[in-house]
C-alpha cells in the first residue's frame, strides 16, 4: 500500500518533471534524434527501479549486434512491459503503438517527438501507412519494437500473432529479434498495491526471413512458418520462467 502511494504521488511528480525537461530539450533533438528516446529510457528506469522497487535481469545480450538494427517482437502481458522494454534494452528503437496513445495531451506529442509510430487497429489503410513509416525508421538505422499480439494477453498462452512485423522482415530484409518479458504482470497486485519483484528480459537469437525459404514453400507458407517458429520460441521461453 505504502509503495503504491509513493508510486502514484511521487511517480506523477517525477513524470511531470521529466516531461518538462523533455520539452525543454526538444530543440536539441534536431541535432541528436536519439535524445528523446534516451530521456524516455531515464523516465522508465526511474519509475521501475526507484518508485516500484523492481529488479531487472537481462540475459542474451550476446545475441545483439549493435552495428545493426532489428524488428523486435515480444509477448505483451502488462502495461509495465513498455517501461521494462525501454529501460532494459540498450538499443535505439521506436515503438509501434496504438494511435489512441498519441491523442493524450503532452504525452502524445512527446511520443511523436520521440519518433514512435502510431497505428489504428482494424483499419487496413492506416496499418499500411504505418508500416511504410516503420520502414523509414528502419532505413534510418533504428530498430522498431512491435507487440505482434496487437494487445495485452494476460493469459499464459500467447495470443495470435499478426503478420505486420514479419511482413516488414520480408520486405526490408531486417532480422526479427524475439524478446521475452517475464513477470511484468506481477508488479501491480492492484492499482494501489505494488509488489517488489524481479522481472526478466530474455533476448533470443535473431531470425531472418530468408532462412525459412527452402524453395519448396510458397511465400504464404514461408510467412506462416516464420510466425509459428517465433511465437513458439517466445512461448517456450516464457513457459520456462513460470
Amino acid at each position: 500500500m505504502i509503495r503504491g502511494i509513493i508510486y502514484w504521488i511521487f511517480g506523477t511528480i517525477f513524470t511531470v518533471l521529466v516531461t518538462f525537461f523533455f520539452y525543454l530539450m526538444y530543440p536539441f533533438s534536431r541535432l541528436n534524434p536519439d535524445l528523446p528516446h534516451l530521456i524516455v529510457k531515464f523516465w522508465s528506469k526511474g519509475l521501475l527501479n526507484f518508485f516500484c522497487g523492481t529488479g531487472i535481469v537481462v540475459s542474451g545480450w550476446e545475441n545483439i549486434d549493435l552495428s545493426r538494427n532489428y524488428i523486435i517482437v515480444s509477448n505483451h502481458r502488462s502495461h509495465t512491459d513498455i517501461l521494462l522494454a525501454t529501460a532494459a534494452v540498450g538499443l535505439q528503437f521506436r515503438w509501434f503503438s496504438k494511435s489512441s496513445l498519441f491523442k493524450i495531451p503532452a504525452f502524445g506529442m512527446a511520443m511523436k517527438i520521440a519518433g514512435y509510430v502510431p497505428v489504428e487497429r482494424g483499419k487496413y489503410m492506416s496499418a499500411s501507412r504505418s508500416l511504410d513509416n516503420v520502414k523509414k525508421v528502419l532505413e534510418e538505422g533504428k530498430s522498431v519494437w512491435i507487440f505482434p499480439e496487437g494487445t495485452r494477453t494476460p493469459k499464459d498462452k500467447l495470443g495470435k500473432f499478426k503478420r505486420g512485423a514479419f511482413l516488414l522482415a520480408k520486405e526490408t530484409g531486417k532480422p526479427i529479434l524475439p524478446v521475452i518479458l517475464a513477470h511484468t504482470d506481477e508488479i501491480f497486485y492492484r492499482t494501489h498495491i505494488i509488489r517488489r519483484k524481479t522481472v526478466k528480459v530474455i533476448i533470443c537469437k535473431p531470425v531472418f526471413y530468408k532462412d525459412f525459404k527452402d524453395g519448396t514453400l510458397g511465400e504464404r507458407d514461408v510467412m506462416l512458418k516464420m510466425i509459428q517458429t517465433v511465437s513458439g520460441l517466445i512461448q517456450d521461453k516464457f513457459d520456462n520462467e513460470h
